[in-house]
């Protein structure tokens, strides 16, 4: 357990996780402490987020779980839906490449939680 000092007003599905990696520096210092929330609505474009990647690795832990930003290009499919085409899920530190997905990768990402606020 731990306390915070946050402007927000906790509910519940957040929760506090400390970050390891450099991947996301200098927005998110390796091991800090973060707050996120869970579940993730709407369009995750552009946000930072908790990832499970079910058939890769984290090439920067070795590990299933990564934190980066993530983005997606998506086209029009025959029944008048959506789908994705690519999501690319960036790191903010340039020594770091991103973690691309193509439409062959489709179901092998859960997006977890959204990255609320890096805490003092």
């Amino acid at each position: 357990w731990v306390e915070i000092d946050t402007y927000r007003k906790l509910r519940p599905g957040m929760f506090v996780l400390q970050v390891q990696g450099k991947s996301m520096e200098p927005a998110v210092p390796d091991g800090s402490y973060c707050l996120f929330s869970t579940p993730v609505t709407g369009s995750k474009q552009g946000r930072t987020v908790i990832v499970q990647l079910l058939d890769k690795a984290d090439p920067e832990t070795g590990e299933r779980y990564t934190i980066k930003r993530y983005e997606s290009e998506k086209a029009a499919s025959e029944d008048g839906g959506w789908r994705h085409i690519k999501i690319t899920l960036k790191p903010n530190n340039k020594d770091f490449q991103p973690i691309v997905l193509t439409c062959e990768d489709e179901g092998t990402v859960q997006v977890i939680a959204e990255l609320l606020e890096v805490l003092g």
